[in-house]
């Protein structure tokens, strides 16, 4: 198996970062990946502490032609950035028009494997409509995630629930579960299991190519839930 290369936009969130250093351990089925990043500083750090590439691409300012540039000859591109409560604003200019521009880039240059994480039940209005202080975030990545399926891309929409910093514990719950676990009020996923979920998915195409997969913990192992996908 030749190492599949992989653009990460978001490298330097807390899933980004996570997904980089298991990327970057796992030397047999992945290349060296490359970090997407918005300022200098973030490009030194991973340029010399963490030892891998670092284009200086803003997601939020940069152009289609220009993230194109930037990932031209990658395999896959994994989307997990995120306006991380710095304005709403930002939300639509990273969490959903940051999403549409990498699209366009990925069709421009050729790269069909796309996976962006999204946020639980994101298609669903009800479910997080009465959410104040989410709604407009839930609003965005409603739209990015119908951008994403109504693209040619292989894509994997990932939908965790709300996010831990926990360790991994290596086990998701079954989608057959999602919603009576919503219901009982277990809705996290840690953040080490949605990146270990999108190595996986990279990992497993067949599995997860043009789907919407939903993320909490439970009791399955990572590699037994792709299978049931």
């Amino acid at each position: 198996m030749t190492p599949l290369k992989v653009a990460i936009i978001g490298a330097n969130g807390r899933i980004g970062r996570l997904l980089v250093d298991s990327l970057k351990k796992d030397t047999a089925q992945f290349a060296t990946p490359l970090a997407l990043v918005r300022n200098k500083e973030q490009q030194q750090r991973f340029i010399e502490e963490v030892g891998i590439n670092a284009s200086l691409t803003s997601i939020e300012f940069s152009s289609v032609a220009e993230i194109a540039s930037a990932i031209k000859g990658y395999n896959a591109v994994v989307f997990c950035a995120g306006a991380g409560g710095k304005g709403m604003e930002r939300i639509f200019t990273v969490d959903l028009d940051g999403c549409a521009k990498t699209l366009e880039a990925c069709e421009q240059v050729g790269i069909s494997r796309f996976i962006v994480v999204s946020a639980i039940k994101a298609e669903d209005r009800s479910f997080w409509w009465d959410w104040t202080g989410l709604r407009e975030y839930y609003i965005a990545k409603r739209a990015a995630d119908h951008d994403v399926r109504n693209s040619k891309l292989d894509y994997t929409i990932v939908q965790p629930g709300s996010l831990a910093d926990d360790a991994s514990t290596g086990k998701l719950a079954s989608v057959q579960e999602i919603d009576l676990k919503l219901a009982a009020g277990e809705i996290t996923c840690n953040r080490a299991d949605v990146a270990l979920f999108i190595k996986e998915a990279l990992l497993h195409p067949k599995e997860t190519n043009r789907k919407t997969v939903p993320l909490l913990n439970g009791d399955i192992p990572v590699e037994q839930f792709i299978k049931s996908l």
